[in-house]
C-alpha cells in the first residue's frame, strides 16, 4: 500500500513536470487539469484503504494483546493446577506410606498375638491331657477298688478235709469249682506244683462253713 501511495506521488510529480512542459509547448491545460484531479482522486481512494487497513491492523493488533493475555491467563491457571497436582500427588504418597506402615505394624501385632494364642491353647492342652491322664488314673482305681469290693469274700474252713478219688475227665479246676474253692487252695493243701492230677489220685477237700 504504501509502494502504491509513492508510485501516485511519483505520479502527481511527473504529471505536474509535464504540465509545466505542456504549458511551456503551448498545449492544452484543460486535459492535464483532468489528468490532475484524476490522480487526486486515486490518491484519496488509497488513502481511504489506508486507513481501513491500518484500522484493521489496530483491530487485529487489540485481539492478539487480548489473547496473549488469555493465554498468559491460562498459563498462569496451568502453573496453579500442577502445583496443586504435584501437592496431592505428594499427600497420596505419604498417606500411601502411612497407611503401608500400618498395616505392616498390624500384620507383626496380629502375628504375636497369634503365637501368644497357640502358646496358651497349647498351654491349656497341657493342663487337659494332664486332667484327662490323672481322671483315668483315678477312674482306673477306682474301677479296681470296685471290683475288689465286688469279690465275694474267700469261703471260710472248718479245718477239716475230705479225700475225693480223681475219675476220668476230672480236672483241677471243675473239681475247685464243683467243691466252690479256688483252684489254688486245692494246690496248696494237696502240695501240687501245678494243676495236672491223674486218675485215681485222692486229693484233699476242705470243707466249707456255711
Amino acid at each position: 500500500m504504501k509502494m502504491k501511495i509513492n508510485v501516485i506521488r511519483a505520479g502527481l510529480l511527473a504529471l505536474a513536470v509535464m504540465a509545466a512542459v505542456r504549458t511551456a509547448n503551448g498545449q492544452d491545460m484543460r486535459s492535464l487539469v483532468r489528468e490532475f484531479a484524476q490522480l487526486r482522486a486515486d490518491m484519496r481512494i488509497l488513502q481511504e484503504d489506508q486507513k481501513v487497513l491500518l484500522d484493521r491492523i489496530n483491530v487485529m493488533a487489540q485481539e492478539n494483546v487480548a489473547k496473549d493475555a488469555q493465554i498468559a491467563e491460562l498459563q498462569k491457571m496451568l502453573t496453579m493446577q500442577e502445583t496443586r497436582i504435584q501437592g496431592i500427588e505428594k499427600d497420596l504418597s505419604m498417606r500411601l506410606e502411612q497407611l503401608r506402615k500400618a498395616l505392616e505394624n498390624e500384620k507383626i501385632s496380629r502375628h504375636k498375638d497369634l503365637e501368644s494364642a497357640v502358646g496358651s491353647m497349647a498351654a491349656e492342652i497341657s493342663k487337659l491331657d494332664k486332667v484327662a491322664s490323672n481322671a483315668s488314673a483315678v477312674a482306673n482305681a477306682a474301677s479296681a477298688a470296685a471290683a475288689r469290693r465286688q469279690q465275694p469274700p474267700p469261703p471260710a474252713y472248718a479245718g477239716s478235709y475230705k479225700e475225693v478219688e480223681v475219675k476220668r475227665g476230672d480236672t483241677l479246676s471243675l473239681i475247685a469249682q464243683a467243691v466252690g474253692v479256688p483252684v489254688s487252695t486245692l494246690r496248696q493243701i494237696n502240695n501240687l506244683k501245678n494243676d495236672t492230677i491223674f486218675v485215681g489220685q485222692k486229693l484233699k477237700i476242705p470243707v466249707v462253713q456255711k
